[in-house]
């Protein structure tokens, strides 16, 4: 077995890898084309390596480390690998880790993190032995859009349009000059209230946050879903699709303080639900903490379904 640099003609391997582990979320490329755009379209400023692992000429295995545009920090790193399962509890796990962290070195690395699957309990068990800890954990729901119910939920959205607000996709506001600076604040605000591992994020600078957070060729304009009360953005729920299967993928639903408690959110769920039915989406999937209460109480009323739970490791160095 060695232990060699990525090459692009690896990318069918590895896909192939990742998709026989059975990780559910998060969604990662399924095909090589989608993991080798994944890479193109990486921030700049965030950096990344990958190496594989080969028996006799067979890639087995796969690592790598990277860094997050969305919670930047030169000392921080994501770390992950992967071993196909006839070839776990060989060394071989150990050493693509091992070359990840001799790579690091030169960064002075501060915080690692990686995930792991309550599916897949060998992972964390793994990462314990090298001193993560787990610290944060998500679940994973999926509806099937045609076994979806929407009578009960019938006037959602007029109720709301009595008292002013209306629902409006990315594409409606195109008109607005200032919807993408009103989107980045609404954004931010709704984050900092999302529970995650740190205590508060700090927001990129707005340009980058638009060439990724709206720019995205994942991204679906009219099903980008923008709460309206007049001229005020009050809440938000991305929706994207699947680059590698015909899923609707589910980022973030937040909305205001001040508007928190009227149905806002469960209407821009519905309205989501709707466009998968209206677009041939048959699943749409998406996530959240355990510790969100009122997200993980309307999943359940919506009927969604919960995959195995993703646990966000780290380690302090």
């Amino acid at each position: 077995m060695k232990v060699r640099p990525f090459r692009h003609d690896d990318y069918p391997a590895i896909a192939a890898l990742h998709c026989n582990l059975n990780i559910v979320w998060p969604e990662r490329p399924r095909t090589a084309e989608g993991w080798a755009a994944a890479d193109r379209n990486r921030n700049p400023k965030c950096l990344h390596s990958r190496w594989v692992a080969e028996q006799d000429g067979v890639v087995v295995g796969f690592s790598s480390y990277g860094q997050s545009s969305v919670d930047y920090h030169p000392q921080r790193f994501y770390v992950n690998v992967e071993v196909a399962p006839a070839w776990q509890r060989h060394g071989i796990g150990a050493a693509l880790y091992d070359q990840v962290m001799t790579a690091l070195l030169p960064y002075d690395p501060r915080v690692l993190r990686a995930d792991a699957f309550s599916n897949l309990p060998a992972g964390f068990r793994f990462l314990a032995q090298r001193g993560f800890f787990e610290a944060f954990r998500e679940t994973p729901v999926h509806l099937e859009i045609g076994a979806f119910d929407p009578a009960p939920y019938a006037g959602q959205e007029a109720a709301l349009a009595k008292t002013g607000i209306v629902i409006k996709t990315l594409r409606d506001l195109e008109s607005d000059r200032d919807r993408d600076r009103k989107l980045y604040e609404l954004y931010w605000e709704t984050v900092d209230d999302v529970p995650q591992e740190d205590t508060r994020i700090v927001p990129p600078p707005f340009d980058e946050w638009v060439t990724w957070g709206l720019n995205d060729p994942t991204i679906l304009p009219d099903a980008y879903f923008i709460a309206v009360h007049g001229d005020t953005y009050i809440g938000l729920r991305e929706l994207g699709r699947d680059p590698d299967n015909h899923v609707l993928q589910g980022g973030l639903l937040g909305v205001r303080r001040a508007y928190r408690g009227r149905g806002i959110g469960l209407a821009m769920q519905l309205r989501g639900i709707a466009y998968a039915r209206a677009h041939g989406f048959p699943t749409l999937k998406t996530c959240t903490a355990v510790q969100n209460g009122p997200m993980q109480a309307m999943f359940n009323k919506l009927g969604y379904r919960r995959d195995p739970e993703w646990l966000q490791c780290q380690k302090n160095l």
